[in-house]
């Protein structure tokens, strides 16, 4: 990034979804491995772009024998009902066949539309695929407009109940942090839609200098839609929240946006988030001198009360040290009321990682938008040719996810990368330039990275 731009790593996680949207697991890889990747959450999807092997695949000509039991239930399980079930943060359980049955019409239409389940990044295998992937393969779409279209036939309720994949752990050196004392709890802010908090903690009790790993126990699942965990960039930042949090005379602070300091995401969470571990041997780097922030933003839509979060997180005394990387223009102006209208920024890599060693390998990625943003893609340009790293074509601001590659990416000095962001502005009656307020706007990708080889 360009010495004369400084930006907060803040607000690209303020509407943050993450994690695949709502997943179970989470699993490492070893970054010296043949075929490293990282599962952000939840089962690995079956080969999306040929749809081989998928979960309840609808064969040619048997549209009539798909059944809730059969064919549907190995779906919803696999894709939906972390979040889609009965006290689960997501409206319309789909946790059985009565509820299921219910809103079948509405399951086909919005994963026709690829609006559910929320995985935002193309993962057909035109611009890579992830391991994090909620994406139905075309089969199993299919397979869920049969059965809506052949009047949601129940099938034998004696069919065994579809495997569940066991949540990883983390087996580390582990901490807890929490946002409040034992025997205290956040009143949720029912004032307002979105209550977003910060509360601001002791680093981890560890010798670790790295995180490594991390897993969230929302005290309240109803209203907690996510979590992030902050760590500052340095002690200057740092007294700059400590500042905003005893200006609150309530335990934490408002933080919609961001904790209005620089800092950098160390925890990146969701509800049917689980034990959520880098790749092996990697790690984000702490100054255990500092304090961190746990940002949590609750929808009291879905409920109210009082909450008491805590986060586990796992540490090593070394690691080999991941960055997460900005790429971003902030340079962008949209003029108003524009149905259509982009802004693009590259940048050489030795640029944009000024400090870190090439090569590097980069293993996952974060886009970032607002409320006027439609599509968003990043390529890789070397010797006159390009290459995709992710591709957004539809872009939602309540979705924002964290995508890790299948097949983690070298990059080398003699690469520059592009981010290209699309944008309807009809809202709008004057020109939208870049800020962390929801009116302002952002073109913005993350890419975690590991010096070297990792291929």
């Amino acid at each position: 990034m360009a010495s004369t731009v400084r930006v907060s790593w803040l607000p690209w996680v303020s509407a943050l979804l993450l994690v695949g949207g709502c997943e179970p697991a989470t699993t490492g890889v070893d970054a010296g491995a043949p075929t490293p990747g990282m599962d952000a959450g939840g089962p690995v999807a079956p080969d999306a772009a040929a749809g081989d092997g998928a979960v309840g695949a609808l064969d040619a000509g048997t549209a009539g024998d798909v059944t809730y039991y059969g064919q549907v239930r190995p779906i919803l399980t696999q894709h939906c009902v972390s979040c889609h079930s009965y006290g689960g943060i997501a409206p319309l359980p789909l946790d059985s066949y009565d509820s299921a049955q219910a809103v079948a019409t509405l399951v086909t239409n919005a994963t026709a539309e690829r609006r559910m389940p929320p995985f935002l990044v193309d993962n057909s295998g035109a611009c890579h695929t992830f391991s994090d992937a909620r994406w139905l393969s075309a089969d199993e779409i299919s397979t869920l407009r049969a059965w809506d279209e052949a009047g949601e036939p129940m099938g034998d309720p004696a069919t065994p109940a579809p495997d569940v994949v066991a949540p990883s752990v983390l087996d580390g050196d582990v901490s807890t942090i929490a946002t409040m004392p034992a025997g205290a709890a956040y009143a949720v802010d029912t004032s307002r839609s979105d209550d977003y908090r910060c509360f601001v903690v002791d680093a981890p009790a560890s010798s670790g200098a790295f995180v490594t790993g991390y897993q969230v126990h929302p005290g309240n699942p109803a209203v907690v839609h996510h979590v992030i965990v902050y760590a500052p960039a340095d002690a200057a930042s740092a007294t700059a929240i400590r500042r905003n949090d005893a200006a609150d005379p309530a335990v934490g602070y408002p933080c919609f946006g961001g904790v209005g300091s620089d800092a950098f995401p160390v925890v990146l969470w969701a509800p049917g988030g689980g034990a959520t571990n880098f790749p092996s041997g990697t790690g984000v780097q702490l100054d255990a001198t500092l304090p961190l922030v746990i940002q949590i933003h609750y929808n009291t839509a879905a409920g109210a009360g009082t909450d008491r979060t805590t986060v586990d997180i796992e540490t090593a005394a070394t690691a080999t040290r991941a960055r997460i990387v900005p790429l971003l223009d902030a340079a962008l102006r949209l003029p108003p009321r524009m149905a259509s209208v982009s802004t693009t920024h590259s940048e050489n890599l030795a640029d944009l990682t000024r400090g870190f060693t090439i090569p590097l390998t980069i293993y996952g990625t974060f886009p970032h938008m607002h409320n006027l943003g439609r599509t968003l893609r990043v390529d890789r340009l070397t010797a006159g040719t390009e290459e995709c790293l992710v591709d957004v074509p539809r872009w939602d601001f309540n979705w924002q996810l964290a995508y890790f590659y299948e097949t983690p990416i070298r990059m080398t000095s003699a690469d520059s990368i592009r981010i290209t962001c699309g944008y309807d502005t009809t809202s709008r009656t004057d020109t939208v330039t870049w800020g962390e307020n929801t009116q302002d706007e952002m073109c913005l990708a993350f890419f975690y990275m590991v010096v070297g080889a990792g291929l």
